[in-house]
């Protein structure tokens, strides 16, 4: 039974996948944990997990459970796109799961892992060393608890994250609104598989949640919201603008199981994502393009850097500050990608379709991508290397480069900044790049200050490589060329010779 007065070393709002995740990782940790999360009988949205989030069910400790409850699999999607139609297989099953089952899941996990849970509306947080965060239970009691670390998981409510951390992002808003349809005659070749469709005035989505029931989803701008009213009518005159699902639930007889609920899938991030004592986790932080469909890997990668940030504050407060950058810039970083990849999609529909409602989501795209890169950011994700053109263009000069030494720059520096390694935050070095923000630890998965340091007095490409694998660790090769061409395009590593 939780008292009021009770101190946790961490305090959990929300019990998403973002709230769940963190709250199962810090007590397996052995932290104490307590969960607040307050049940809603909101209808629950379904969700298409691809089969690489089972490495970070695996990282954040749910992967069995996930596994256990046996939800409907994710083989593939089928998309007309920009009236372009594909089809898209996966090699092993990902996932297609109804929020409400999949959140409860991770929840229980959780508990199993240690992390006390209660069911609560969060009324109130006031900081301090600990944090009083006070909640109403189901009975109406106003209970008073205190943590050393509160994590806002709250999703689009932002208990904490609302109270001036969040920025709306004015550009565009978009709508959700969704039915489920029940039919035994969808194509078998379609049953584990989601469809997507653009048409000129928004998008839809279908997802299926077992072998006879759909939940599709309609996307529209957010500026018809005064038409909520009458749900059904706008449901099914934005349903009659698609051609493939229109078909699928017209040839299937499908029926419609209840009404049409709507909800607000508009975008916003976060000015700082981490303040003392608090972090803001998943949703709470920031919501990405529901076209980019990482919603979920997103939540559980944020849960993540939550929990390790969390655990190093409690053991190490020396380092809390450095933990809650780096915490900040990762979830700036992620939302900035995000954004770059829907981009590409509102990109070909605004060719398409040369309408409003596709030509402001693609110029909001891009001048976001053009901030990003004025500001430099430091993270080099896979995305972000392979976008870099002279990052390209040094891949190809160094390939096969067996004549070519590269030595270090004379005006190489290393500082030291903040990474992750296992479950804490650390300060280690990282290289200085001419024009670049920031000092850079890793980069397609190389330790660069090393990979450079083994450049004194030149190498060549080979014996470079070769020297890193034995010396620092195995690493592909491709990952170590690539970081190579980030040290060599940014003149960090400058080459001397010509290639054989």
């Amino acid at each position: 039974m939780i008292r009021g007065g009770d101190t946790f070393d961490a305090v959990v709002i929300g019990g998403g996948p973002a709230g769940s995740a963190a709250a199962h990782l810090l007590a397996s940790w052995n932290w104490s944990v307590l969960l607040v999360h307050h049940r809603t009988s909101r209808p629950a949205l379904a969700e298409s997990l691809p089969p690489s989030i089972r490495k970070l069910f695996a990282l954040v400790g749910d992967l069995v459970a996930v596994d256990r409850a046996r939800f409907h699999p994710n083989v593939g999607n089928v998309a007309r796109w920009a009236n372009a139609a594909r089809t898209t297989t996966t090699e092993a099953p990902g996932f297609h799961v109804r929020r409400d089952d999949f959140d409860r899941v991770l929840r229980d996990a959780a508990s199993s892992a240690g992390a006390r849970r209660v069911d609560g509306l969060v009324r109130r947080v006031d900081p301090g060393d600990p944090a009083s965060v006070r909640y109403v239970t189901p009975r109406g009691e106003l209970v008073t608890v205190h943590g050393r670390q509160v994590l806002d998981c709250s999703g689009r409510a932002g208990v904490i994250a609302a109270r001036g951390f969040r920025r709306s992002d004015a550009g565009y808003r978009t709508i959700a609104i969704a039915a489920e349809w029940e039919s035994g005659g969808w194509p078998i070749e379609e049953h584990a598989r989601t469809l997507v469709e653009s048409h000129a005035d928004g998008w839809a989505w279908s997802v299926p949640v077992s072998a006879t029931r759909r939940q599709c989803t309609v996307m529209i701008d957010g500026g018809r919201s005064a038409e909520r009213r009458a749900l059904r009518q706008i449901y099914e005159r934005e349903l009659a603008k698609t051609t493939l699902l229109a078909e699928r639930i017209a040839t299937s007889h499908a029926t419609g199981s209840g009404e049409p609920w709507a909800c607000d899938a508009s975008i916003y991030d976060s000015m700082r994502a981490a303040d003392e004592g608090v972090l803001l986790v998943g949703d709470a932080a920031s919501f990405i393009e529901p076209l980019s469909s990482a919603g979920v890997k997103k939540a559980l990668l944020s849960a993540w850097r939550a929990a390790v940030v969390t655990n190093t504050t409690l053991k190490h407060p020396a380092l809390a500050a450095a933990a809650r950058d780096l915490y900040s810039h990762r979830e700036r970083d992620v939302h900035v990608e995000s954004m770059h990849r829907a981009g590409a999609f509102f990109e070909e529909a605004a060719s398409a379709y040369r309408t409003p409602f596709w030509s402001i989501r693609a110029e909001h795209a891009r001048r976001a991508d053009s901030s990003a890169r004025s500001r430099d950011f430091a993270q080099w994700t896979d995305e972000a290397l392979a976008r870099d053109a002279s990052v390209r263009a040094a891949f190809e000069y160094l390939r096969g480069a067996d004549g070519l030494r590269l030595r270090l720059s004379e005006t190489l520096r290393f500082e030291s900044v903040a990474a992750i390694e296992g479950r804490e935050v650390v300060l280690r070095d990282g290289v200085v790049l001419p024009g670049v923000a920031g000092a850079v630890p890793f980069a397609a998965g190389v330790d660069l200050p090393a990979l450079a340091r083994l450049a004194r007095g030149g190498r060549d490409v080979s014996a470079l490589i070769a020297a890193y694998q034995s010396e620092v660790g195995r690493v592909p090769v491709t990952g170590l060329l690539t970081g190579l061409s980030l040290l060599v395009a940014h003149r960090a590593l400058v080459a001397e010779g010509t290639r054989s």
